[in-house]
């Protein structure tokens, strides 16, 4: 599926509830604004991808027109979960300010995955960690994905969701993203969710990090209880790759823009 999808801005004569039109989505109440569009053939999709090429560079013409109109669109997260993926790398084309990436940040966290590439959403997400920008929210938002993958080529590399995890955060500020992450690992339920967790906790090599896998224990499969230290052991050795068996050159990565070629 094509990431960029369903354009043609229409300028509405007065302000509507939406104001930057797009595409299908000719009115927030339409219909057509509701479809997702992992939800259309092959050929909707091809039709409309023309379209949006030239809603791209329709913006990029009239940057100081939908600047703004972006930046407002963006923060109303009951736009269609698609516009707020495209939206947001269009807004990113036209201004990478500190703030605009902020605004990026919380609308791609309500975007619909299925309706993406899975790689145009992890390397928006790392690239942005990599600039320090707190991704917390983002990051979480793959958590109730479990086949999340990406293939990266420049590196050869292949990531399931619990080394994307690492990487969309582990650049950032740990203050970020370690208590939310030992908060979500104590509600989260689903089993590769939380062997992803547990792997960035891992990386964060802090007390309470450290204290947090330790006592971690899933719910029991079995009446015989057994020790958080054990069950702990078992995840990190057995269900989960050891970090300390990645190559060095994947490792220095974790902290750079895997977008980059070395």
């Amino acid at each position: 599926m094509h990431s960029r999808f369903l354009p043609s801005a229409h300028r509405a004569g007065r302000r509507g509830p939406s104001h930057v039109q797009y595409g299908l989505f000719t009115r927030r109440d339409s219909e057509g604004l509701r479809l997702p569009p992992h939800t259309l053939s092959s050929a909707q999709i091809d039709q409309k991808s023309g379209l949006l090429d030239q809603f791209w560079t329709k913006a990029k013409s009239q940057r100081g027109v939908y600047v703004p109109e972006l930046r407002r669109e963006l923060a109303d997260f009951s736009n269609p979960p698609f516009f707020l993926f495209d939206g947001s790398q269009l807004l990113l084309s036209l201004s990478d300010a500190p703030a605009d990436r902020k605004i990026v940040l919380s609308a791609i966290a309500h975007t619909d995955l299925r309706d993406l590439q899975l790689k145009d959403y992890f390397l928006l997400v790392q690239r942005m960690a990599a600039q320090g920008e707190d991704t917390i929210a983002a990051a979480f938002h793959i958590l109730p994905e479990p086949k999340f993958q990406v293939f990266i080529p420049q590196h050869s590399l292949t990531l399931a969701q619990d080394y994307c995890l690492v990487y969309m955060l582990l650049p950032t500020n740990q203050d970020f993203w370690v208590q939310p992450a030992i908060e979500r690992l104590r509600a989260e339920t689903d089993v590769t969710a939380q062997k992803s967790l547990l792997l960035l906790l891992w990386y964060a090599q802090t007390p309470d990090s450290d204290k947090a896998t330790q006592n971690f224990r899933p719910a029991p499969l079995s009446p015989k209880p057994q020790k958080p230290m054990q069950m702990n052991w078992f995840i990190a050795r057995t269900a989960l790759v050891e970090p300390t068996q990645l190559a060095p050159r994947r490792a220095k990565n974790l902290y750079g823009r895997l977008d980059a070629s070395e």
